[in-house]
């Protein structure tokens, strides 16, 4: 603690007091700050800059997108193209994920134990089919992204086949067998 001359007054005053205790008059400007009076706080960048981030993705976003021409009622084509009655690609490849959807119960109902698909989150559980009846229109998928467990706990890798009907939500029949398909 030093004591300096008051600007105002000339008496001593401490280094360290807010005024002088003798006339009121604040510090001189070379006198060292006072302890009471506290430094202004500063505010963290942070806030700041993730508001900015956000910003720019949203700006990134809205500058990104494509916008497209309104299609005129000329060029719109219905969303789903009529298979031909005898196509079995087109009517296989249309089958696939709804046989995914409804034959996958009826196959974990043959099992014993168990079931573990292995298929990925993108796969198909049917990966082939072929004609059940041509003339009907039912089709057979077979698949083999399932393994049954055993009575030990071990799984076993099976091959499955599932009959849907022409309505492809309606499930005729169900088949298990072990082994995996050929490549």
């Amino acid at each position: 603690m030093a004591l300096i001359n008051c600007r105002e007054c000339g008496k001593p005053v401490s280094t360290e007091a807010a005024a002088c205790p003798h006339c009121g008059a604040p510090p001189s400007p070379t006198a060292a700050p006072s302890v009471a009076a506290k430094p202004a706080k500063r505010k963290s960048p942070v806030p700041g800059l993730i508001a900015v981030g956000i910003l720019v993705a949203l700006v990134a976003m809205c500058s990104s997108t494509e916008r497209k021409p309104a299609a005129s009622s000329e060029d719109t084509k219905p969303a789903k193209a009529e298979c031909a009655k005898d196509d079995l690609q087109c009517n296989g490849d249309q089958a696939v994920v709804a046989a995914g959807v409804y034959c996958k119960d009826p196959v974990e109902r043959l099992a014993k134990h168990s079931v573990r698909w292995t298929d990925g989150t993108f796969e198909t559980k049917f990966g082939r089919f072929r004609w059940k009846d041509k003339d009907a229109g039912t089709l057979t998928m077979i698949g083999d992204k399932a393994e049954f467990q055993n009575g030990f706990g071990a799984y076993t890798p099976v091959i499955y086949e599932c009959d849907l009907a022409v309505d492809r939500k309606t499930v005729l029949d169900v088949r298990v067998r072990e082994g995996r398909l050929p490549k």
